[in-house]
């Protein structure tokens, strides 16, 4: 609960603040989200089971 209230104040503009100053003393306490890619498996109609025949 304590750290979900923690990040909800980090993102308003006083927390901001905080969290710039922290990070100038102690370097990566707070982590900033990065983004990361996904694979995203793309659908092909030949694998689907739905029209295969051994399935209906």
């Amino acid at each position: 609960m304590m750290k979900m209230l923690f990040y909800m104040f980090i993102n308003t503009s006083a927390g901001e603040e905080v969290k710039r100053v922290l990070n100038d003393l102690f370097p990566g306490l707070i982590k900033e989200p990065k983004r990361v890619p996904v694979r995203v498996p793309v659908h092909q109609p030949e694998n689907d089971r739905r029209r295969d025949p051994r399935y209906r």
